[in-house]
């Protein structure tokens, strides 16, 4: 069974754990959209809010170098275009946007397509208080999984095994789960349609992406409102690859994802929304 391609020591620590690790500031960061529920129409604002004002309407790539000195820490200009577009829409909730950590909180995570089990093993491990669940369709990879969390002593870590699509449907896990994290490499519509429904309302879905997401996160915009979400930002992450600094997509759930989502028979890879 081929778990992962890396070989090197040196490299399985650079490319699994510490792209693993550079995910937690982000998911405690929270997000600068606090609003639980919102309207369709203030969700559309947002993310038309948010497309209008970012680097993407620009067309600008995300790199360390061609980053401002300001925007070069946790808030990205794609975060703040969210904070705009947080103000405009809480206008029209009557809410005020505040800032949300989630640090020392005891978070439910469900890590999507976790493969060998990364990042939800690394994140159960740095994070002892947080539930994680790792979601895997190859009951090979899951009997591992289960092996090594009973060699390492890990109590806070689930495995499930079955297909995104069906776990999505199961009210044990449908909108159950405070973060859902993926590392998967699809397409990010594909993946929305996979993670978002695992997300409780108010929730986050953490998305690692490369160094030059905008195409992908721009093409997810009509998927992410059908799915119940917002685009709140694209964030650089303490990772480099050859490729240049790697990114994670960050998306609050605002509303409840429709119930034919996700669809079934592979859909969301075959035609993405």
């Amino acid at each position: 069974m081929n778990l992962t391609g890396i070989r090197e020591k040196g490299e399985a620590r650079q490319r699994h754990v510490a792209d693993s690790l550079s995910l937690i500031p982000i998911i405690e960061s929270g997000s600068n959209l606090s609003i639980a529920q919102l309207s369709p129409s203030a969700v559309a604002s947002a993310s038309n809010q948010f497309y209008s004002t970012s680097r993407y309407a620009r067309q600008e790539p995300v790199s360390r170098g061609n980053m401002p000195s300001a925007d070069r820490g946790s808030k990205t200009v794609a975060g703040k275009a969210a904070v705009a577009a947080a103000a405009s829409i809480a206008s029209e909730a009557g809410t005020k946007p505040e800032g949300v950590s989630l640090r020392g909180q005891a978070l439910s995570v469900i890590d999507v397509g976790t493969g060998p089990g990364l990042p939800g093993i690394i994140f159960a491990v740095a994070r002892p208080l947080w539930k994680v669940t790792l979601l895997d369709s190859l009951r090979k990879r899951c009997d591992f999984l289960k092996k090594a969390i009973e060699l390492m002593g890990l109590t806070n870590v689930e495995v499930v095994w079955s297909r995104a699509e069906d776990a999505g449907q199961d009210p044990v896990h449908r909108q159950g789960y405070d973060v859902a994290v993926a590392r998967a490499v699809a397409e990010t519509r594909t993946l929305a349609e996979l993670c978002l429904p695992f997300v409780k309302v108010g929730g986050l879905w953490v998305a690692a992406k490369g160094p030059t997401p905008k195409e992908e996160v721009a093409g997810a915009r009509v998927a992410l409102q059908k799915l119940g979400g917002v685009l709140c930002s694209v964030e650089l992450v303490d990772s480099f690859s050859s490729d240049g600094q790697r990114t994670a997509v960050v998306v609050r759930k605002v509303a409840n994802t429709p119930a034919q989502y996700p669809r079934g028979q592979g859909l969301p890879g075959k035609s993405p929304l």
